[in-house]
């Protein structure tokens, strides 16, 4: 199992809060950056082939990681999105992957449910999406029906963690799909374009992990409550994850 974390952006709704930092070099507690936690918990369940797709202040992120990661450079950062840093690994991935966006802080439960389905899956929260700005989605015969940030709340089933898993096919497919996308509707598109389009040529599950704590870091709201609720409640799970990441690097 491979796995492929998308952070090229520049998070500038974040940029205040995070004094120009790139979002995923973002402190969850003290001495803990969500891309560090990211890795531990990768690490943790055997995933050692990590891809990391920068852009924005890559250097800094690069020196944070080390070689922990393969790291693949969108230089276009500022003028794609998601969906094309995505299509940049295409010649990277090798088998099964786990995509992960790189502003996600989610309890280890959810990576356990989401590795032990079967296919391709995608974790999503049946207790969240009725906010716009909510990756909804909605599912028909236990498929993936749709996904999108302008579902209608009532047409959504929940929020997409952000959170996906495929079978070397699957990524294939996936590619061939993004590659569509980009030509279609431009390279200034989210990732969930090329999975929308996947959708209806290939069974994607859903994994409701309502009730678990993660959280989408975004906003300055949201990285205050990443650390003042989200992180207590997760890290008592994390610890081992992250002591077997310490000893690593010593």
């Amino acid at each position: 199992m491979q796995a492929i974390i998308l952070a090229a952006g520049c998070g500038s709704r974040l940029e205040t809060a995070l004094k120009g930092k790139p979002k995923c070099l973002a402190q969850v507690a003290e001495d803990i950056r969500l891309i560090e936690y990211q890795i531990a918990i990768l690490n943790h369940f055997g995933i050692t082939e990590i891809c990391l797709v920068l852009g924005y202040r890559a250097h800094e992120i690069y020196r944070t990681v080390g070689d922990r990661c393969h790291c693949i450079i969108n230089r276009r950062y500022a003028e794609t999105n998601s969906l094309y840093s995505l299509w940049l690994t295409r010649n990277w991935v090798k088998e099964d992957c786990l995509i992960m966006n790189g502003d996600i802080l989610a309890h280890p439960r959810i990576y356990k449910r989401l590795l032990k389905s079967a296919g391709n899956a995608l974790a999503y929260d049946s207790w969240s999406g009725d906010e716009a700005e909510h990756m909804k989605v909605s599912f028909q015969d236990e498929r993936l029906q749709e996904i999108s940030k302008s579902m209608t709340e009532t047409d959504a089933e929940g929020e997409s963690v952000g959170l996906l898993k495929f079978t070397q096919l699957g990524m294939s497919a996936l590619f061939s799909e993004a590659e569509t996308a980009l030509k279609v509707g431009g390279e200034n598109q989210w990732a969930p374009a090329a999975i929308a389009r996947l959708a209806q040529q290939q069974a994607i599950s859903g994994v409701d992990i309502a009730g678990l704590p993660w959280i989408e870091i975004d906003f300055p709201e949201d990285l205050y409550q990443a650390r003042a609720t989200v992180w207590p409640l997760i890290m008592p799970a994390a610890q081992t994850c992250l002591a077997e990441q310490q000893r690593r690097a010593s």
